[in-house]
């Protein structure tokens, strides 16, 4: 359930390297558009035709929540509204949701129904894995160095293809990993200053998921059942779960 992981062109930058492998990683190019419609649409063909219970490993909180929850979509703006908006969300703390909150104002749609209290779809088990603030920040000191040791042969590519004139989504060149490793290989900044900044907007992604993961929480407490654990360890990790999964 991860924004980023969909694009093929992205393994090392964008964390694809999992020990257990996933669908929906690595199934589109750049320089192709993905939604959340798409990927509900896609989730929910996975799940309907799987003959065990599916895992939804969550990164995105609103691919996870429109999955869970039978949300209304909203509909997709033209070229040059959405050029337009994303222009006007430069700067923001979440530049892709502020544009998409622009595009639709710009659109006049109708205001939709709360993303928080849908009806469910299924019957959900969610493990909420929810660290120490230290045990994350080192977490993503290792995960920010490891995207500037290995995600250098994937910016380079990344910026063969702008210099050709592809077409590169715009979420995929503000990425966390590709805006900075794609400066690198410009000249335009080096290896420890694009370190820093991958931490830095990592730690402020980290915070904002959060956030919205314990609201998703306290929404759904009546709904699903819901456990939180600060590791990953069999200790905190309820059975049922490490069966599922293999673990």
């Amino acid at each position: 359930m991860d924004s980023m992981q969909v694009y093929r062109e992205l393994p090392a930058i964008t964390n694809q390297m999992r020990k257990r492998p996933a669908d929906l990683v690595g199934v589109v190019s750049v320089t192709e558009e993905w939604t959340v419609a798409r990927h509900v649409e896609a989730a929910n063909q996975i799940i309907r035709n799987a003959e065990l219970p599916s895992v939804l490993d969550a990164g995105t909180g609103m691919y996870l929540n429109a999955i869970l929850m039978d949300i209304e979509m909203a509909p997709k703006a033209p070229r040059e509204i959405r050029e337009a908006a994303i222009r006007s969300a430069v700067g923001a703390e979440n530049e892709r949701r502020a544009a998409r909150a622009r595009e639709l104002e710009m659109m006049g749609a109708p205001e939709r129904g709360s993303i928080w209290r849908a009806q469910m779809r299924y019957e959900t088990h969610i493990t909420y894995l929810r660290p120490k603030r230290e045990t994350l920040d080192r977490a993503i000191r290792r995960r920010s160095a490891r995207i500037v040791r290995d995600g250098e042969g994937e910016a380079i590519r990344i910026k063969a293809m702008i210099d050709k004139g592809v077409k590169i989504q715009s979420q995929v060149l503000g990425a966390i990993g590709v805006r900075e490793m794609v400066a690198v290989v410009r000249g335009q900044m080096d290896a420890r200053a694009a370190e820093e900044e991958i931490a830095a907007r990592t730690r402020r992604l980290a915070r904002r998921q959060m956030r919205w993961f314990d609201k998703l929480a306290r929404e759904l407490q009546e709904k699903a059942c819901i456990e939180v654990a600060e590791s990953a360890s069999r200790a905190e990790v309820p059975q049922r779960v490490q069966d599922i999964i293999g673990t």
